[in-house]
């Protein structure tokens, strides 16, 4: 294991140890939102399953149809688990918690393939939308990525979903192309920013 090996690994570690209560602010950002509330931003721990769970039930079912491409009444043990994993170097994820410390949004990535290459996610409960919580999450989520070597987000998203394509074009330089007929993809270049969705290529 080389020396950049040691930083990534070094650095993940002190991710991981940032991960704990909520609200605290110990390894955690207060942010202030568009209209005056604020929330707590933080990596999510390892297995904290009760924090997705509590993300999952703030989205409505147009969200999660629109997060996971299919209908969802509850999310079942094994998705679970699976949003769980957590490494801070090659699966990481960062959650915005609200007072009562209820979870309200979460971004994420997890790298594929290439090391170079990861696929990135984001959803906010229906009642913090339109407040900035997710263009705040996927930055921090892509500020994490490009620490530990990550050039590249790909993104799945539904093609009439305007608002989180404008949000994720926003981390760099953008092309979109069709991926079936109701779902395109985004590949984002993390090293060259990209100040709108405007700007995003179509294929």
């Amino acid at each position: 294991m080389g020396p950049r090996s040691e930083t990534r690994r070094t650095s993940a570690s002190a991710f991981a140890e940032s991960a704990g209560d909520p609200r605290s602010t110990l390894g955690g950002e207060v942010v202030l939102l568009r209209d005056g509330s604020s929330v707590v931003m933080r990596p999510l721990a390892a297995d904290d399953h009760a924090a997705i769970a509590s993300w999952f039930a703030g989205l409505s079912a147009e969200t999660r149809y629109a997060r996971f491409f299919c209908w969802l009444e509850q999310i079942d043990p094994r998705t679970l688990s699976e949003l769980a994993r957590i490494d801070h170097l090659n699966r990481e994820a960062v959650a915005a918690f609200a007072d009562d410390r209820t979870t309200v949004g979460i971004a994420r990535y997890i790298r594929i393939g290439e090391l170079g290459t990861a696929e990135v996610a984001v959803a906010v409960a229906d009642d913090w939308r339109g407040r900035g919580v997710a263009g705040l999450l996927l930055a921090r989520v892509a500020a994490r990525a490009r620490e530990v070597g990550i050039e590249r987000f790909i993104a799945l998203c539904l093609a009439t979903n305007d608002a989180v394509i404008r949000v994720l074009s926003r981390l760099g330089k953008t092309t979109i192309s069709p991926y079936d007929d109701e779902i395109v993809e985004l590949q984002i270049d993390l090293g060259r920013t990209d100040p709108g969705a405007a700007h995003a290529s179509r294929e």
